[in-house]
């Protein structure tokens, strides 16, 4: 998506929401790219760490995690940040905004806060966090979203290459997995990007994901003689 605008993460600063799997994992892969997270969420709140979550912060993340208490203020008990009781990370000026927390976690009200600061790239990371309000508010603003639907085809992808790996005896390294799923993850976005554009919709990814998901599923059908 960044690569398509002329841009990278390179010196990006990120608002990230949540603190478990999918959220670690997004803070170490975009650490990997060159940007820098700035929030972690929970249900208590949000914590904003301007010096950047990386190297021995995320892995506390894990331990956090792993406490069972859900509670992202223990963050400060190990490093230098400011705690928001109660508040999502969305009003915190960033370059990059990707939630990957829970189910309409960005609300209209947090869609403008985002457009007001000047975000440019929204990326769904968890399952369909922005409201429909959102989604169009953010299109109407001139941001380009990547969809939850991307997201979850990249985790269903993940399911694969582990049964893959079982009927076929073999075993992957993680970076042979991370490797793989980034040319599935660059083969989701063309793909949505393209169908956008041929069906009049350029740049929103949103429909164009759709588009090309309905066509898999009836060229699949239509392979299996059931159209």
């Amino acid at each position: 998506m960044l690569k398509s605008r002329g841009t990278s993460f390179e010196g990006k600063t990120i608002a990230v929401s949540g603190f478990g799997n999918v959220s670690w994992s997004t803070i170490k892969k975009v650490t990997e790219l060159g940007g820098k997270v700035v929030t972690i969420s929970g249900p208590d709140g949000y914590i904003y760490d301007p010096d950047g979550i990386s190297g021995e912060k995320i892995e506390y993340l894990l331990e956090m995690r792993a406490s069972c208490r859900d509670r992202v203020e223990d963050y400060l008990e190990r490093f230098d940040a400011k705690f928001f009781p109660g508040e999502k990370p969305w009003g915190v000026k960033v370059d990059v905004v990707i939630p990957c927390a829970t189910q309409n976690e960005i609300l209209i009200e947090c869609a403008k806060k985002i457009v007001a600061n000047g975000v440019k790239f929204v990326c769904e990371g968890a399952n369909m966090p922005c409201t429909n309000e959102a989604i169009e508010y953010f299109l109407e603003n001139g941001v380009y979203l990547g969809p939850s639907k991307a997201a979850n085809a990249g985790g269903v992808a993940v399911s694969g290459l582990e049964m893959s790996q079982n009927s076929m005896r073999i075993a992957w390294s993680f970076e042979e997995v991370d490797a793989k799923l980034k040319t599935i993850m660059l083969n989701i976005y063309k793909n949505a990007s393209k169908a956008a554009e041929d069906y009049g919709h350029k740049d929103n990814l949103v429909v164009g994901a759709n588009i090309a998901g309905f066509i898999k599923v009836a060229e699949a059908m239509k392979a299996q003689g059931l159209v």
